[in-house]
């Protein structure tokens, strides 16, 4: 599950709240914890926890990383992205992650992305296991990174992290001058459906990763109004919807499915693919900062393709 996009993410919610979740503690909080009121309700959590599980392989598990924490395991996937430092030793412990398997493994604490009702995001039956730490995916990574910081009396080290990448991005910003300023645009190619999805920024009808990097640095991008609700369209409309566009970076996560766009007459004619300015790429959809700070390298990469 290494792509899961906006669609697929809300279809897994309902409308289950979860204050019900965690009750306020009655009893003096004990040492070296912490009374916190989050999505889960109000309860204590480890200020140094010693045993954390973090559920989504990228979500979750990378601002527990960015934090340090002492992450002993994960869930979901075990194909972990190579930018991710996790550290020797770090086990996969399977999926979907049951309170059976995650109460085999003895955490003190779990990070969760918050998908009341479930199966592969847990988050409402975690309180028979350990605290929860809820991960926002609707929320930008700096803004998860920072609240856990809070939470968790790390706000130095969140904030750390996130003056570094937008240092990053400044000497980006520096670096490419004028260009910025040029269209530029990030999909993804659906092949059974044979459409195209606009990777866009915070506040847009399909928030990923890349789009909230390239939102972040500046840059200029397909506006959204045309595209349709999930910032999808089918292939016949891409001549029109990117005719202005400069440069594309491509998300191929498989090489059929970009065997496959590529082999569209209609895609070889859009501009930008014409004129060899595509650069393709992975891990585009979700992640925390780690992902992000690569993904500044990698719009690099494609700002490098215009004159």
């Amino acid at each position: 599950m290494n792509r899961i996009n906006r669609r697929q993410f809300a279809a897994g919610t309902t409308a289950l709240g979860l204050a019900a979740v965690y009750s306020p503690s009655v009893f003096a909080q004990a040492p070296g914890t912490k009374t916190i009121t989050t999505s889960a309700g109000t309860y204590e959590i480890p200020l140094d926890p010693q045993r954390v599980i973090a559920v989504d392989h990228r979500l979750d598990l990378e601002p527990a990383l960015a934090l340090g924490v002492p992450v002993i395991g994960y869930s979901l996937s075990d194909a972990l992205e190579p930018w991710v430092p996790v550290e020797e030793g770090t086990e996969f412990i399977g999926t979907p992650p049951t309170q059976e398997l995650l109460l085999s493994h003895e955490p003190d604490l779990i990070f969760c992305t918050d998908i009341p009702g479930s199966e592969m995001w847990p988050i409402d039956r975690l309180s028979a296991v350990a605290p929860v730490i809820p991960v926002d995916y609707e929320m930008s990574w700096q803004d998860n990174l920072l609240r856990i910081g809070e939470w968790m009396d790390r706000s130095e080290i969140a904030e750390a992290f996130v003056a570094d990448y937008t240092a990053q991005l400044d000497v980006l910003r520096e670096r490419i001058g004028g260009k910025i300023e040029r269209k530029v645009a990030a999909v993804w190619y659906e092949a059974t459906s044979n459409e195209v999805q606009f990777l866009l920024g915070a506040g847009t009808k399909n928030v990923t990763l890349a789009g909230q990097v390239l939102h972040d640095l500046g840059g200029v991008t397909v506006p959204e109004e045309p595209l349709g609700e999930y910032a999808v369209i089918s292939m016949e409309n891409t001549l029109e919807i990117m005719a202005d566009v400069d440069a594309i970076l491509i998300d191929s996560y498989t090489e059929d499915q970009l065997a496959a766009m590529e082999a569209s007459p209609i895609w070889q004619r859009v501009p930008a693919v014409a004129a060899g300015r595509v650069y393709r790429t992975r891990g585009t959809f979700y992640g925390g900062g780690y992902s992000a700070k690569r993904l500044i390298g990698e719009w690099e990469k494609l700002y490098d393709l215009l004159d």
